[in-house]
């Protein structure tokens, strides 16, 4: 009796992993697929498309550099999903822990809206007289030194609470650090060789620095949609 019970605790759980596996890759293909749309809407818009309402390409919202444009209040939105899905594993797991990268998140969205980063950046460029070099502005290089800050700041926050946390915590710490490198690569570095590249090279490289951190993010909202819901199958499974 013993045995048939743990073979059928067995397969459910393996079903659940499927289910959830499948379920992660349609989620990913649509945040995937909507990605690629903004991007063909990018090229439209860089081929003259929409011209005649927005005579400024970098005020016209299916530019995916404009600030406020419809990618990247896309962008907003998984952000904001990020933080819900780690609020929901959060209160599964009983765990404070998981506030650290609440608001990690949460600064993340605050800062692509409300641009904090450039904003302190410019003033610290010009509060400790930095000059421009490399073929970059005074200002990039203020906001260098507020991303490493903020960076330091809730890697400390993270690291602390991966020494308290369990193996899930830890396990979702590692695979999130990994993707916000990725997506640091791409907000960063490749945005400091966006702001260098010759007039020729600056759509390719903007393109390269925006698109790459919309797929990224995609990555991210879908691995805590995971997370979310294998915590949801193990409870179920647990009391079974």
């Amino acid at each position: 009796m013993d045995g048939d019970f743990a073979v059928k605790i067995g397969k459910d759980s393996w079903l659940c992993r499927s289910s959830i596996s499948n379920q992660s890759a349609k989620l990913f293909f649509l945040f995937l697929s909507t990605d690629i749309c903004f991007f063909a809407l990018h090229i439209v818009a860089l081929m003259g498309g929409w011209s005649d309402s927005y005579p400024n390409l970098y005020k016209n919202p299916y530019f995916i550099e404009m600030d406020r444009g419809y990618a990247e209040f896309f962008q907003y939105m998984k952000e904001y999903w990020c933080i819900l899905l780690l609020g929901f594993i959060a209160i599964r797991r009983r765990s404070l822990l998981y506030l650290s990268w609440i608001c990690f998140f949460l600064y993340l969205l605050i800062d692509d809206y409300a641009e904090i980063h450039e904003t302190l950046g410019l003033y610290l460029s010009r509060l400790l007289n930095f000059a421009p070099m490399f073929r970059l502005r005074a200002r990039d290089f203020g906001e260098i030194l507020v991303s490493a800050l903020v960076g330091l700041f809730f890697f400390t926050c993270v690291g602390v609470a991966y020494r308290l946390g369990d193996s899930t915590f830890r396990r979702v710490s590692r695979i999130l650090i990994i993707l916000l490198s990725a997506l640091a690569v791409f907000g960063i570095v490749v945005d400091m060789l966006h702001i260098m590249s010759p007039k020729t090279l600056k759509h390719v490289f903007g393109i390269l620095e925006d698109g790459g951190e919309m797929i990224v993010m995609s990555a991210i909202t879908t691995f805590l949609f995971v997370v979310s819901n294998e915590v949801t199958s193990n409870k179920v499974l647990s009391t079974k």
